[in-house]
C-alpha cells in the first residue's frame, strides 16, 4: 500500500489523520479545508523526522511514508541502529511493509499457508502502527535468516515498541509495532469511531 492509495480511500485516510492526532473533520470522505490542513500537518512532521533522522533505500522511503509519524520516527529509529548493524552481518535490511487496508489484511489471513493470525482491524498495521522488515543478500530476499533474531531485537531499545519474535502464538520476527494507543481492539474502537 502506498501512501497515495491510502489516500485515495478518503474515509480510511481521514481515520489514520485523526488517530496520528491530525484533526481532519467530520469523517464523511471529503478532502474538505480540514482534511487538507491535517495532511499538511502530517506531512510536515514526516518531513522533520526525516530529516531528524536520514533517507533509506525507496522500498523503505515508501513503506514509511504510510505510517503515522510518530510510528515513522520509531522505524526510522530503528533503521539507523538495523542497517548498520544488518550490514556488518552481510545483510540489507529494508522495510517491506506498512500500513495495510482492512480489505488487504483480510487478504493475508486468508492466504495459505497462513501469514497472519489477525483479520481486517485485528493488526496494528491497519493502523499505521507496524511494519515488517525484510533482509536481502545481493538483492535477493532472505525468507530465512537468524538475522532476523538480531535486528528484530535492536527495536526493545525503543520505548512503548513490541517486537513480534517476543509473541507466543506466531511469532513474527519481522515485525516491529509502536505501542502509544493500547491494546488492538482499543485502537481500532477509536479509528473506527465517527
Amino acid at each position: 500500500m502506498t501512501l497515495e492509495n491510502l489516500m485515495r480511500d478518503t474515509c480510511y485516510w481521514q481515520r489514520l489523520l485523526r488517530l496520528g492526532g491530525y484533526e481532519p473533520g467530520k469523517i464523511d470522505g471529503i478532502r474538505g479545508p480540514k482534511t487538507r490542513q491535517a495532511e499538511e500537518r502530517w506531512h510536515k512532521d514526516a518531513d522533520a523526522v526525516l530529516a531528524a533522522y536520514g533517507r533509506y533505500d525507496a522500498r523503505s522511503e515508501g513503506v514509511l511514508m504510510t505510517l503515522l509519524p510518530a510510528a515513522q520516527r520509531v522505524a526510522r529509529l530503528w533503521l539507523s541502529l538495523a542497517v548498520p548493524a544488518g550490514k556488518s552481518a552481510g545483510v540489507d535490511v529494508r522495510l517491506i511493509c506498512g500500513t495495510r487496508s482492512y480489505a488487504e489484511q483480510d487478504v493475508l489471513y486468508r492466504k495459505r499457508p497462513r501469514v497472519t493470525n489477525a483479520r481486517a482491524g485485528q493488526s496494528m498495521h491497519n493502523f499505521g502502527l507496524a511494519f515488517d522488515f525484510g533482509l536481502f543478500r545481493e538483492g535477493d530476499y532472505l525468507e530465512k535468516s537468524a538475522q532476523y533474531n538480531v535486528l528484530g531485537r535492536l527495536s526493545k531499545q525503543i520505548p512503548n515498541v513490541t517486537w513480534g519474535g517476543d509473541w507466543k502464538k506466531l511469532v513474527d520476527t519481522p515485525h516491529i509495532q509502536l505501542d502509544l494507543f493500547g491494546e488492538t481492539a482499543a485502537v481500532r474502537r477509536v479509528f473506527e469511531s465517527d
